[in-house]
């Protein structure tokens, strides 16, 4: 059940991500014309923030069904 949670958590976490990091508009640190790396930043970082949060997704489950 654990990976079910994680996963479908990756998935959610990994597009709002994303969509926030597009929003903050992070590529103005990066050189002009570096699309390829603005892009593997924009993936890695929101991949980090996402299992970051599907793991923390995990604890909880693992919390509320031991207190259960």
């Amino acid at each position: 059940m654990d990976d079910v949670i994680y996963f479908v958590s990756l998935m959610v976490f990994f597009a709002v991500s994303l969509r926030v990091l597009r929003a903050v508009h992070i590529e103005s640190k990066f050189e002009k014309m570096k699309i390829w790396e603005i892009k593997t930043a924009y993936f890695l970082i929101s991949l980090i923030f996402a299992h970051m949060l599907a793991e923390i997704m995990v604890k909880l489950s693992q919390l509320l069904t031991n207190n259960m």
